[in-house]
């Protein structure tokens, strides 16, 4: 039976311990396993590919065309975060088509990926009713964060530079290293998290648990990326929040705060990280960042309705600063929406962020805990020093808080049964 599609604000109702047991709306296994393998993609992006489309993207791509087998499930409802960040899409097309832009052929590149990552979280909001769904996708998350760091912290297919603050910049496959310390904190985030969760449903990775963090969080410090360490550190504080009962959040607390202070440690041990954060706090500092930011206010001041269109906005930034590239990025999502779509645009694209961060706050109470508040604000607060619009772990982290809010915010029973 085919449900028509509607705007649904909350989703479907809170899965009984029946529905647990035996899920109500079943996802076909091809599409299951077409999703996992998406996910699990994320962390391994190659720059440097003899092919035009980025693994994630290629995978992504397969994931949604084999929604065609659950049409009726994945595409049954509209989430009204989509909605709104499909308006900011319309806004972000009407803008730059009247404007005239110039970089169109990037332009429709960038506008299509974006497209893309909307039907990822429009399809993948439904089908995460599905208990196996979410089982699945956080297992993912999991194993391919920790395979991710353990081939760079093993040296396999790793790539570093010297900085002039000192010590050298290590990641992998080419890989953006800030991208990819974003990328590790939302894996980090996910295992400890799962950890401190006693759903039996739910995947735990029992004694491997700590020990895969700390594979992790060793490979966010061999970036050398200040920003990863942030977002790292601002997930493993909601920690404090997590668990029903005083004991549980005493516990899970102090979880946290050992996370969170090993990570200092690493830190404190790795030349090319405390050298960043000195110069930051003693010279101001920022890879840029300090002649970019008030460019980009400057910017916006200029155009504050509609901004500069999509891309053409990054050339005008690579020209006032007088980048070595004629483009330049604002390093910070906010920023880039602004400077992009004037206020017009980014209003919806706030609401649809404001929407998946309250969905992802009221499913604190319910079985996955803090974990989608965890993660949501970690790649939220890494997007504060990159811009990481088209990034698939950030839309990756506000579909799972925007999902768990709907179908799952309400305390599952303990004896709910393992699917």
């Amino acid at each position: 039976m085919t449900i028509p599609l509607r705007l649904a604000p909350t989703g479907y109702p809170t899965a009984t311990p029946a529905a647990l047991a035996v899920p109500t709306c079943r996802v076909h296994p091809v599409v299951r396993l077409a999703l996992f393998i998406y996910v699990l993609s994320i962390p391994f992006e190659f720059p440097r590919r003899t092919i035009p489309l980025e693994i994630p993207t290629l995978t992504g791509l397969i994931y949604l065309v084999t929604t065609v087998l659950n049409p009726g499930l994945a595409f049954r409802r509209i989430p009204a975060a989509v909605f709104w960040f499909g308006l900011h899409l319309w806004v972000l097309a009407a803008v730059s088509i009247y404007m005239q832009i110039e970089q169109r052929d990037l332009a429709a590149k960038q506008f299509v990926l974006l497209v893309q990552l909307l039907l990822l979280m429009w399809t993948m909001y439904n089908l995460m009713a599905d208990p196996r769904v979410v089982r699945g996708v956080l297992i993912a998350i999991v194993v391919a964060c920790a395979v991710r760091a353990g081939l760079q912290v093993a040296g396999v297919g790793t790539s570093s530079y010297h900085v002039w603050t000192g010590g050298e910049r290590v990641t992998a496959f080419g890989q953006n290293a800030n991208l990819s310390a974003m990328i590790l904190s939302a894996g980090l985030v996910t295992v400890l998290g799962l950890h401190t969760i006693r759903e039996r449903w739910l995947p735990r990775f029992g004694l491997l648990a700590l020990p895969l963090a700390a594979i992790m969080g060793w490979a966010i410090v061999q970036t050398g990326s200040r920003g990863g360490v942030i977002c790292a550190a601002a997930g493993l504080a909601v920690f404090a929040f997590a668990g029903r009962t005083t004991r549980q959040r005493i516990r899970n607390g102090f979880l946290g705060l050992l996370a969170l202070g090993v990570l200092i440690w690493g830190v404190s041990r790795s030349e090319v990280m405390r050298e960043r954060f000195v110069a930051a706090a003693e010279t101001g500092a920022l890879a840029g960042r300090e002649r970019i930011w008030p460019a980009a206010l400057e910017m916006i001041q200029e155009r504050p309705l509609f901004g500069w269109g999509l891309v053409d906005n990054q050339y005008e930034m690579g020209h006032r600063i007088a980048y070595k590239l004629p483009f330049r990025d604002m390093h910070n999502l906010f920023l880039e929406i602004f400077t992009n779509s004037g206020a017009v645009g980014a209003v919806p694209f706030l609401i649809g962020i404001l929407l998946c961060v309250i969905a992802a706050w009221r499913a604190r109470r319910g079985p996955l805990g803090v974990l989608p508040l965890a993660m949501a604000g970690a790649i939220l607060i890494g997007t504060m020093s990159g811009t990481w619009i088209a990034s698939k772990i950030l839309w990756l982290a506000l579909t799972i808080g925007l999902a768990a809010g709907a179908h799952w915010s309400t305390r599952s029973p303990a004896d709910g049964g393992t699917v």
